[in-house]
């Protein structure tokens, strides 16, 4: 007899037209491993490459952010620990989601930028983008600090909440492309 919540599990996944998800410790080889599988998926389905691109490129900003920002590590080998998936929406297009627990320290610096880049046009993030690239990373950034710019313009919206756990905040993400 099949067990009820992998049973359950299955239709939710199957209901939401879930292309692919992983939850688990993420590191650097493994997002390459799974780069190939995901393109893949995307190019089976009706999008156009435009869209493919978009959606492949939001996927991957949200994974190396549990790489390198995820306050939940493995401990057998200290990779960040997040989910992220890849689902169809009814309108023809992709929903882009990511889970992973943030260092308390930093929640209001990061809600504050993404309510900044939820409120910008294409132009201004366009603008924003450039001046990055000038200025260079922010201050404790693991990355070119691009990450959260390149998303909101790869995105026609997204949407995010960090929520109290017992273990710490946890960050949700999720982001629309078609």
């Amino acid at each position: 007899m099949l067990n009820n919540e992998t049973l359950e599990l299955h239709k939710f996944m199957q209901t939401r037209r879930t292309l692919f998800c992983y939850s688990g410790p993420l590191s650097e080889d493994l997002l390459t491993s799974i780069s190939n599988p995901v393109r893949q998926q995307l190019s089976d389905v009706d999008s156009t490459d435009v869209v493919a691109k978009r959606v492949f490129g939001v996927f991957v900003e949200q994974a190396q952010n549990i790489i390198r920002y995820a306050t939940l590590r493995s401990p057998e080998t200290g990779d960040g620990v997040g989910t992220i998936a890849i689902s169809q929406t009814d309108e023809e297009g992709f929903l882009i989601e990511a889970v992973n627990a943030i260092d308390s320290n930093k929640r209001t610096a990061l809600e504050n930028t993404l309510l900044e880049l939820s409120m910008k046009d294409a132009g201004e993030l366009r603008k924003m983008y450039k001046e990055r690239l000038r200025s260079g990373p922010p201050e404790g950034s693991k990355g070119a600090g691009l990450g959260f710019i390149e998303m909101a313009r790869r995105v026609q919206r997204f949407e995010f909440e960090v929520t109290d756990t017992e273990e710490g905040p946890v960050f949700v993400y999720r982001g629309y492309v078609s």
